[in-house]
């Protein structure tokens, strides 16, 4: 080794005790062992040392390294489970909201059907209430009139039978002179000629309820008839002490015969029936009355106006119901059974005519009632004729069911509607009432037999109500007892008329029913 060598590992050594701790340095190189080792293995150990703990960091570092590695990829593992775990639980929480809302949802449909369902169930109960309310004022109501009916027949039936049998035991007595017993027998006839009025309008009452009032129609002179009323009711007011009422007749026709073909009898006992009820109801003024020929509406219209105590305006239109007045009860002032309207009305309807009134408190009242003519004809001189108008209807899209097992029947109440255009639909019995009220709802008026095959008209007019309750069920029987037609209502028909059928009746029932109907 030459001397550079030697200079070059004593630079070597120096830098390595630089570095080295005294304990390495005492280990490394014994003091015994530096005297002896050459230079040039001292430069090994010193390099291996260098290598050794080179080789040493590396190892630490990629250790540490290893470790931040795998720290970082558990790390990322443990981040990518939980977001896992995180996505899992938001898709469960998710299909949970999903299921919830659904749930929400139909409890809402629920809810709103059940609240849907109270509503109407409230509505229902309202209406049931309503009805049954209706019904019981209804029911009390007709109580009421059935009593004040009775009460009334008993009072207007008592009263001339008291005038008869009282003035007729005074005739008993011997000492009565020829001039009171003229003066009684007047008053005994006068009563029993109210009696006899009475009777005729109960009987009125019994034939109208049945469709049986009858109608003769005869050429009537209008102004004999107006004369011969003109003439009785003056009479009438000295017997019932109201000669100081001033009856007039008041001819509006140029002093022209009017002739009408009508039934005369009913004529009179609607005229007589205004007049008087207009002298009753007057105690001062006048009563006058007469007719007029409305050209241009082809009708003779007929009044009776008074001055009396007047009709309120609430009233006006119950005066016509069966047993209505205007003062009921026991403490009315004026008498009367509250039927002779109503039989006017009737009659008048019959005649295919319109009857009103017009009317104000204490002022009077002025009632008036109209019938139709086709055509007007000359005749003698100043007489004219008036033909009877016979009212048309037109029901054209309308469906009418007759149920009716009896051919016959059946034919004589189509000849009855041919001419009024409505579809004619012929039941044979009671179920194929039914099944044609089933198949076709556009039925609107069922004229409905009672005894029939299969179903009688009770049960099928039962089963058509519960199908279909805006049909109009108008019953048509053989069956006129008096509370038959209590139990055709009752078993919810609208309407009863029996047979043999007043044509004119049937077809004015009809026309009300289809104008309810399309009301």
């Amino acid at each position: 080794m030459n001397q550079l060598s030697k200079i070059e590992a004593t630079h070597q050594l120096k830098k390595c005790k630089k570095f080295s701790s005294p304990f390495i340095s005492s280990f490394l190189f014994p003091s015994r062992i530096k005297s002896t080792i050459s230079p040039f293995f001292l430069l090994l150990i010193i390099n291996n040392s260098i290598l050794l703990i080179i080789l040493s960091l590396l190892t630490v570092v990629i250790l540490v390294g290893l470790y931040l590695l795998i720290n970082y990829k558990q790390k990322n593992a443990q981040k990518e489970l939980s977001n896992k775990c995180l996505a899992e639980e938001n898709e469960r929480l998710l299909n949970l909201t999903e299921k919830l809302n659904a749930t929400i949802s139909t409890l809402r449909e629920e809810y709103t059907l059940a609240k849907q369902a109270k509503d109407i169930t409230d509505k229902e109960n309202s209406l049931l209430q309503h009805k049954l309310t209706e019904a019981r004022k209804i029911a009390d109501e007709a109580d009421m009139l059935k009593s004040n009916f009775l009460a009334n027949m008993s009072h207007e039936i008592r009263t001339p039978m008291n005038g008869i049998l009282g003035f007729a035991q005074l005739l008993q007595h011997e000492e009565v002179d020829k001039e009171m017993q003229s003066r009684y027998l007047d008053i005994i006839s006068h009563n029993g000629t109210m009696l006899v009025n009475l009777i005729d309008d109960i009987m009125d009452i019994s034939k109208i309820e049945a469709g049986q009032l009858p109608l003769n129609k005869t050429e009537v002179n209008l102004d004999n008839l107006m004369f011969d009323l003109y003439t009785f009711f003056n009479e009438i007011k000295f017997k019932q002490e109201k000669e100081h009422i001033s009856i007039r007749l008041l001819n509006l026709n140029d002093d022209e015969n009017s002739v009408f073909f009508t039934d005369e009898q009913r004529i009179r006992q609607v005229l007589t029936n205004l007049i008087g009820n207009s002298l009753k109801f007057t105690d001062k003024g006048i009563v006058e009355f007469g007719y007029i020929n409305n050209k241009e509406e082809h009708l003779i219209q007929f009044y009776v106006r008074d001055t009396g105590i007047g009709v309120p305006e609430d009233k006006q239109n119950l005066i016509f119901e069966r047993f209505r007045q205007v003062e009921e009860g026991s403490t009315r002032k004026y008498g009367g059974t509250g039927i002779g309207l109503f039989i006017s009305k009737h009659i008048v309807d019959l005649l295919g005519g319109k009857i009103w009134l017009e009317s104000k408190q204490d002022e009077g009242s002025t009632f008036y009632f109209t019938l139709p003519y086709s055509n007007m004809q000359q005749k003698d001189g100043d007489t004219k004729v008036f033909e009877p108008a016979k009212r048309s209807f037109n029901w054209e899209n309308k469906v009418i069911v007759i149920a009716e097992d009896v051919e016959t029947n059946y034919k004589f109440l189509k000849a009855i509607l041919n001419s009024t255009q409505a579809e004619l639909i012929w039941a044979k019995d009671g179920e194929e009432a039914v099944s044609i009220c089933k198949e076709n709802p556009a039925v609107d008026v069922v004229l409905m037999d009672i005894q029939m095959p299969k179903l009688n008209g009770y049960e099928a007019t039962a089963a058509i109500k519960k199908m279909n309750p805006g049909i109009r069920i108008i019953a048509q029987t053989a069956y006129a007892m008096p509370n038959d037609n209590i139990k055709c209502i009752e078993a919810g028909c609208h309407d009863y008329i029996s047979k043999p059928i007043n044509s004119n009746l049937l077809l004015e029932k009809i026309d009300n029913h289809l104008t309810i109907s399309k009301d």
